[in-house]
């Protein structure tokens, strides 16, 4: 028997189809390995994110509450007011006994806390304008609304000093100031660089920025922009302000009153409800005793939000209420995404009916509507938003009024083709924001 056969140290080489085997497992335990890396940098990248999003939105929180303390005394009668010139009519001669439509007191008082809160919280710039925050200090020019003055006094004046110091020039003119601040926001030159200019995208997270940190404080703890991270405080355009950013370098965006994400049917902004029609288009869903007896048996009403309108809300938004059921005695409760929170009797909207501009009277529904504030008769609380990795936000843009943006409305024309909501836009849209992060969602921690 010839040994040489068994001296393992005369064997060959591998073959071909061993090595094949091998770069195959290889490749295959690189690729699971690539795999689990991209997954673990998605999930940080989200989380990052949520905690940017948590933390704006405790703030806010704490704003708002403070806000909501102080609506009292002197500020609340300031408050009042104000609201009476916004009702003033404009063909008036000036004084408020003609001009204030005639509304009820205590519908006036929950108007001006609405106003006042959309002066302190907004999400576009023209409303700090229409308050009376004017811009006389950059102001308006071409398509581009003017920088509200307060704005540009506490953020784009004081940054554009930096700047131009930061270029050399140790003590720069109030001219030099306004003229660097101006061609940041309406896009121009200065210190060898060129600026576009203001960007709306941008707009409601540049006002969340200075409401939170550059406004007032209301008795709240002032908030220091250095509790925030250079990776989520940016200014992304350029403009002077800078804004809320997620971890991809993309604008949160703030929407102050989304209820078109929980009532996506509401009417539209200059809706009249008829006072003598108990159903028509505006009248939420409920029932009512129409014989006197005392037994619900009458369904009046058309407004309500379906299954699957409430089904698509909690995705951005959990945990908002269930749809009601019926009581034992027959009647079916109000829905709570169709009541509002600062107005849970209904007065805006019972002065809607009485102010109809019948029989001489004004109209309520020139101030109070969907345009200048929101959805009546509708749930609403204050949602901030990433538009995570795809950087698709499925909703019209906080500033978009056209298309009821402010309100938070789905864009149901995500194909561009003009046809709003067909079954491929829907599907777009729900693939658009079910990797939305934001304040409402349990991505970032939001309450239930």
């Amino acid at each position: 028997m010839n040994s040489e056969n068994h001296n393992p140290m005369n064997r060959g080489g591998f073959t071909l189809l061993e090595l094949l085997v091998v770069v195959a497992i290889i490749a295959g335990l690189m690729s699971l390995s690539f795999v689990v890396m991209f997954g673990f940098a998605d999930s940080a990248e989200e989380e990052a994110t949520a905690v940017t999003v948590r933390k704006v939105q405790g703030m806010l929180e704490q704003r708002i509450e403070a806000f909501d303390r102080a609506f009292k005394g002197t500020r609340k009668q300031l408050a009042i007011n104000g609201t009476l010139a916004l009702l003033r009519d404009p063909n008036s001669d000036g004084d408020y006994d003609d001009g204030i439509f005639g509304v009820r007191e205590e519908v006036l008082e929950i108007l001006a806390k609405k106003a006042a809160y959309r002066f302190e919280f907004p999400q576009r710039l023209v409303e700090r304008e229409a308050s009376g925050d004017l811009a006389t200090i950059i102001p308006a020019s071409g398509t581009n609304p003017g920088m509200p003055d307060s704005i540009a006094q506490r953020i784009a004046l004081p940054a554009a000093q930096t700047e131009l110091v930061h270029e050399g020039i140790a003590s720069p003119t109030q001219a030099q100031i306004i003229a660097r601040a101006t061609a940041r926001w309406h896009g121009g030159s200065g210190g060898g660089k060129t600026f576009l200019g203001h960007d709306p995208v941008t707009e409601s997270s540049e006002l969340l920025y200075f409401a939170l940190i550059a406004s007032g404080s209301y008795g709240a703890a002032q908030v220091d922009a250095d509790r925030f991270t250079n990776q989520e405080l940016q200014d992304t355009d350029q403009d002077g302000l800078p804004e809320f950013v997620d971890v991809w370098g993309q604008p949160l965006r703030f929407y102050r009153w989304p209820t078109l994400l929980m009532a996506p049917g509401g009417p539209e902004p200059t809706f009249q409800p008829v006072l003598a029609d108990p159903s028509d288009p505006t009248d939420v869903i409920t029932t009512v005793d129409t014989d006197g007896d005392g037994i619900p048996d009458t369904t009046v009403g058309q407004r309500q939000v379906t299954t699957d309108e409430r089904q698509v809300a909690n995705i951005l938004m959990q945990g908002l209420p269930p749809a009601p059921t019926l009581l034992p005695n027959g009647t079916l409760p109000r829905d709570l995404l169709l009541t509002d929170p600062d107005d849970p009797v209904g007065l805006l909207y019972s002065e809607l009916e009485r102010l109809d501009g019948n029989d001489g009277r004004p109209l309520f529904r020139l101030e109070f509507n969907s345009a200048k504030y929101h959805t009546p008769d509708t749930y609403h609380t204050p949602l901030v938003l990433s538009v995570g990795l795809d950087g698709q936000l499925g909703l019209y843009e906080p500033f978009d009024t056209v298309n009821r943006g402010n309100l938070a409305a789905y864009n149901l024309d995500l194909n561009g083709n003009g046809t709003i909501g067909e079954a491929a836009d829907f599907d777009l849209m729900i693939d658009a924001i079910s990797d939305n992060i934001t304040s409402r969602n349990k991505r970032a921690g939001g309450r239930n």
